[in-house]
C-alpha cells in the first residue's frame, strides 16, 4: 500500500471519528436539561479520566523511547579516551595535526581571546561535532573518528574580520 493511500485511509478514519463526535453532540442536545451541579460532577469525572489516560499515554511513549535517546551511555563515558587539547585564538586553532582512528577522543576546547565555535568536518564536508570555545573556560567534545582521512576544524562563531579563514586541517588514521 503506497503512502498516498495510507494517508487517505488515515484521513478517512479521522474524519469518521469527527463525524461520530459531532453527531453525539447533536443528539445530546435533544436530551432533557439537567441541573448544573449534576452536569458539573460528570464533567469533572470525564476530565479526570481524560487527564489520567493522556498522562498514561505520555508516560508510555516516554518510557518506550528511552532506549533510543542519543546520549552516550554511562559505560561509554567512562571508557578510556585520549585527551586532545584545542586552543582557539584569532585566527587559528592550536591542536595536533594527526589523531588516531577508532579511538575515543575528548577534545578539551578553550580560547585565548574571544568566543569561537569549534566545528569538526569529516572528509566529505559533513559536520561531525561542534562545541563552543570560550576564554577562561574548557568545554569537552567526545568523538570517535571511524573513517581515516583529512578532517577540518572551522570556527562557527564570528570572531573578527578574518573569521571565514579560521580553519585547521588534521589527519585521522594509522599513518603519520
Amino acid at each position: 500500500m503506497d503512502a498516498a493511500l495510507r494517508l487517505l485511509l488515515l484521513f478517512g478514519m479521522l474524519a469518521g471519528v469527527a463525524i461520530v463526535v459531532f453527531m453525539a453532540v447533536v443528539f445530546s442536545t435533544w436530551l432533557p436539561s439537567r441541573e448544573q451541579a449534576q452536569v458539573q460532577k460528570r464533567a469533572y469525572a470525564i476530565r479526570g479520566w481524560w487527564f489520567g489516560g493522556l498522562l498514561l499515554i505520555v508516560f508510555a511513549a516516554f518510557a518506550s523511547s528511552i532506549p533510543f535517546f542519543p546520549y552516550v551511555s554511562a559505560t561509554a563515558a567512562l571508557a578510556p579516551a585520549l585527551r586532545v587539547p584545542v586552543i582557539a585564538e584569532q585566527y587559528t586553532f592550536l591542536m595536533p595535526s594527526h589523531l588516531p582512528a577508532n579511538q575515543p577522543l575528548i577534545f578539551e576546547v578553550t580560547s585565548r581571546d574571544v568566543n569561537h565555535g569549534l566545528g569538526i568536518y569529516d572528509p566529505e564536508g559533513r559536520l561531525v561535532g561542534q562545541v563552543q570555545a570560550m576564554p577562561d573556560y574548557t568545554n569537552y567534545l567526545r568523538l570517535v573518528f571511524h573513517k581515516p582521512g583529512r578532517y577540518t576544524a572551522r570556527c562557527l562563531e564570528y570572531c573578527g574580520p578574518e573569521h571565514a579563514l579560521m580553519e585547521k586541517a588534521f589527519t585521522v588514521g594509522d599513518e603519520k
